[in-house]
């Protein structure tokens, strides 16, 4: 698969989460409005939640899942445990909203969903981490590292030191130069 076709998947994840993440936000506004404006008593516990992971969490996994693999020069290392992930968020973040908004009544059984939810949140979480860390480490280095990589093992093979190889090269492309230039203007 070439560098496009997967660019073009990754784009479209990253922007699965940014919308994501953009509904939270309208639908906290709203929320916001209604609760001052005593139409619904919803309490900002709920609120803030929604607002820290569904917002803030999905906008920032969204942008990573973009600029990671970008600035490692590596491809993301699993597009399954990415969407995984976008479920996961979605379903904690809805699930720990709705038990903090105050809207269901209070029932002693709600904390062990509040704790389900709550950790289905933190696998989200250590998912997205790990996806990351395992894109960094196939990280082998820039384009000019590895230029300068190949550079000093070509410099070793022929026994010249890296100022020595590039000064050697320079001369050389600048003969070529000189060459084809007297080539073309006789």
């Amino acid at each position: 698969m070439s560098q496009g076709p997967v660019a073009a998947v990754v784009m479209r994840l990253s922007l699965k989460y940014v919308k994501a993440s953009l509904v939270y936000l309208a639908a906290g506004a709203t929320l916001l409005m209604l609760t001052f404006s005593h139409i619904i008593a919803f309490d900002l516990t709920g609120f803030y939640f929604m607002q820290l992971y569904g917002f803030v969490a999905m906008m920032i996994f969204g942008l990573s899942y973009l600029f990671v693999p970008s600035f490692a020069h590596a491809f993301l290392h699993s597009m399954r445990l990415a969407r995984l992930q976008f479920w996961l968020m979605n379903v904690g973040v809805v699930g720990v909203a709705t038990i903090f908004s105050g809207l269901i009544p209070y029932n002693p059984a709600m904390k062990y969903a509040t704790v389900g939810f709550l950790i289905v949140l933190v696998i989200a979480v250590y998912t997205h981490a790990f996806n990351l860390w395992m894109t960094m480490r196939g990280w082998r280095g820039s384009p000019g590292e590895k230029l300068a990589r190949t550079q000093q093992a070509a410099a070793t093979r022929m026994g010249l030191s890296q100022d020595e190889f590039t000064q050697s090269r320079g001369s050389h492309q600048e003969t070529e130069a000189t060459a084809s230039n007297s080539q073309q203007f006789p």
